[in-house]
């Protein structure tokens, strides 16, 4: 009886241990990706601009597939039609004048395959655009094919601006 209960109490030890690197396995590979692919820097108003002008000199003329209005509606210009293209990653441009904060967020697309709700991917958690209702899935984004998807930008507010590579 003495020698059953020190098989059990080892294999729950042993399935402690085992549990607890398997958590510190994943909040450790969580912050790591988090610090390859959320970049933070606290820039002057100046500096964000030009980041955003040389942003969005890459896509002059390009509609983008997101298009909010003045009045927060969002306008989703689909192409059904369109053959679905390979994307590698979506890439995100915002700044927050207020605080000086420049964040630039590249996520892999295969990470956009792992998301949950049928793929759909939700606008209205960016930033300050909680009024906006619009969704997007990841489809909507390889028929649009490499390009803009989103570009924000209202004089002395926040800009966010949206790339598929």
């Amino acid at each position: 009886m003495t020698s059953t209960k020190k098989t059990w109490l080892s294999i729950l030890i042993a399935a402690v241990i085992i549990i607890g690197m398997f958590a510190a396995a994943v909040v450790g590979g969580t912050a790591f990706f988090i610090y390859r692919h959320v970049h933070t820097q606290f820039t002057p108003s100046d500096d964000a601009e030009r980041q955003f002008a040389e942003a969005r000199s890459r896509f002059a003329g390009q509609q983008p597939l997101l298009e909010i209005r003045r009045d927060d509606q969002a306008v989703v210009h689909r192409s059904p039609a369109s053959p679905r293209r390979d994307l590698t990653a979506l890439h995100a441009l915002a700044y927050d004048p207020s605080a000086h904060k420049l964040v630039h967020v590249d996520i892999p697309i295969w990470l956009l395959r792992l998301v949950p709700a049928g793929g759909t991917i939700h606008i209205s958690d960016v930033d300050e655009l909680d009024t906006i209702n619009a969704k997007l899935t990841l489809e909507d984004l390889e028929r649009h094919g490499p390009g803009l998807v989103m570009d924000l930008h209202r004089q002395g507010e926040s800009q966010v601006l949206v790339w598929t590579e």
